[in-house]
Order: C-alpha cells, then sequence, then structure tokens
C-alpha cells in the first residue's frame, strides 16, 4: 500500500509523542517532550493552536501506523521540524520531498501587510539527520547563523544545595492556582496586551497535558506570599534527562538566586522521583554556562523563501 499522508486529528497528540520518545534513542530531538506538551498547552493561548494544528500538521502512515509528521509549534513565525519514527526512515529520499513540499506549502509564513510578498520557513535539522540536511540544500534553503544549543546539568548522584532569600518559599503545583504562575510568565518575559488576557487560560491548559506532574511545577513565592519565579520540569521514563521549560523570574527579583533555586530544587525532586534520570535540559544563555550546564547538541536552521 506504500506511505500515505492525512493531516493530523486530535487523537494523534499521544501517537506523535511515541515517535518522539523513539528519537531519544538516538539523539538529542530538537523536537522534545516539553516543545511537544508545551506547544498544545501553552500556545493555544497564543495562536489557537489546535486548529492551527488540524489544518497545517502533516502526517505519513504506513500500514496504518505514523511514520513522519511535519509540525510546528502553531503560532505562525514559520519555525518547522521534521518527526520519523526511525533514523533509517529520514534516509528515504521520496518521502523526504513529499515533508519539505508540504512545509513549503503549508508552514510557510508571510511578514505582516505583506511588505515584500515572500514566504519563508525556518527548519530545524538535528545533526542526526544527514540526508534532510542534503535535501534542503539542494532545494536552496541556505544555513542560518541562528543556531539552537541544548545545554544539560548533569546529575551525579548528589543533592544540591537550595538557597532562597529570608522569607522566600517554594510551592509548587499541588498549591499554586493558575494565575500565580501565568503572573509570573508574564512579568518575566514582559508582554502585555493581547497575550495578557489569555496566557491564564494556556497555564491552565498546560497543567492539563499528560506528562505533567504537579510535584515538578514550582513556584518560588516571596515574603508576601507573591509569585516571583517559576519553573516546570518535563519529563517521561522513556527519556535520558528531563527538560526545563519554562523557567522564568519576575523582573524586579532577579539577581537573588531564585532561578538558581528553581533549578537545583527542581534537580533535586527529579533525582529522587527519577533515580535513572541522567541530568536536565536547559536554556542557553549565560546563567546556565554559570550553573555547569554544557552543550550536549546543536540543531542547525534553515532557512527558505519564494516570492509568490
Amino acid at each position: 500500500m506504500g506511505i500515505s499522508f492525512r493531516y493530523y486529528e486530535e487523537e494523534d497528540f499521544l501517537k506523535l509523542e511515541e515517535l518522539i520518545f523513539s528519537s531519544y534513542e538516538w539523539g538529542d530531538p530538537i523536537w522534545g517532550f516539553s516543545r511537544h506538551e508545551f506547544s498544545l498547552g501553552l500556545h493555544v493561548a497564543w495562536g489557537n493552536v489546535k486548529d492551527n494544528w488540524r489544518h497545517t500538521v502533516g502526517i505519513w502512515e504506513e500500514a496504518g501506523k505514523i511514520v513522519s509528521a511535519v509540525i510546528s509549534e502553531g503560532v505562525w513565525n514559520g519555525e518547522v521540524f521534521f518527526l520519523f519514527d526511525s533514523l533509517e526512515r529520514q534516509r528515504g529520499g521520496e518521502l523526504l520531498e513529499r515533508m519539505f513540499h508540504h512545509a513549503e506549502t503549508h508552514m510557510s509564513c508571510i511578514p505582516k501587510n505583506y511588505p515584500t510578498k515572500t514566504r519563508f520557513l525556518h527548519l530545524l535539522i538535528p545533526p542526526e539527520y544527514d540526508l534532510v540536511r542534503k535535501i534542503a540544500q539542494e532545494r536552496g534553503y541556505t544555513l542560518s547563523e541562528d543556531a539552537e544549543r541544548s545545554l544539560m546539568l548533569p546529575f551525579a548522584g548528589r543533592e544540591f544545595d537550595v538557597v532562597l532569600p529570608e522569607g522566600y518559599t517554594i510551592v509548587d503545583g499541588n498549591e499554586t492556582p493558575d494565575f500565580f504562575i501565568s503572573n509570573t510568565h508574564m512579568f518575566s518575559f514582559n508582554y502585555t496586551l493581547p497575550i495578557a488576557e489569555t496566557i491564564e487560560s494556556g497555564f491552565h491548559n498546560l497543567r492539563k497535558m499528560p506528562g505533567y506532574k504537579p510535584e515538578l511545577d514550582l513556584c518560588v513565592l516571596d515574603d508576601e506570599g507573591k509569585p516571583v519565579g517559576i519553573a516546570i520540569i518535563w519529563y517521561d521514563e522513556k527519556m535520558p534527562y528531563c527538560e526545563l521549560e519554562p523557567l522564568g523570574v519576575v523582573w524586579w527579583a532577579r539577581r537573588k538566586g531564585i532561578a538558581r533555586a528553581l533549578i537545583y530544587e527542581a534537580a533535586n525532586r527529579v533525582m529522587k522521583m527519577f533515580p535513572k534520570c541522567i541530568g536536565m535540559l536547559g536554556g542557553d544563555q549565560q546563567f546556565y554556562w554559570d550553573l555547569g550546564f554544557k552543550v550536549e547538541t546543536i540543531h542547525e536552521t534553515w532557512d527558505w523563501s519564494r516570492k509568490f
């Protein structure tokens, strides 16, 4: 019967998650567990992601099983990701050509107000996807200076020291309302309307995702009980390491050790709950380097554009 195409359906979310778990066996996936859950959970508050995925995400099946997909975060920013059920699958040239065509036609974006009448796309490619990279070059993609580096904090089996300012405490998702997390996120990343109107619903949705664990949804409260820092950890025992997404400290409470305390508390909880977890994947800022995070993988970005 060969490989057939169809569009994403809501029931595919967990099926795609199985592809993601498989991808940890051969590398550090650019579309990982946290990105998958975070995109559907939180990005509903930004870009109506459920309908975006239903209209744009491409699924390819063989004998009733999903073998590959083209997916995005659903916020119309031009970023696109390829998923496969095995590393060997990405070496199928004919399937890749179909996936590239779908990405370019369904996920390329247009700058606001059409200033140049040009559609653009940013394909993020893990180092293991050698044929994907080759075909990208053949189709006229260019290597961007922007790369996404994955940094990891290794777990050495010992607890980290958690230090907070006097009167500050750490609580978790069993104790905090949704708006504590959304307020902290908003004041950490400094956005306002219209997202400020919907972000609480986004975190409400995020807390209903199948991979969410309230014990790993951490919040720092100041000496008045106001939330000033958040960190959420995503982990499944099919993964070698856990993933931090998001981490935020409100703009007026920075440089007090709050982010460090959140990471260390999260690490301690993960090591206690899941002793086989080898480390924590985090962001790519100097702060992470200072805490001992090391580069695990570098994912290239390849850019495509076309006038219409």
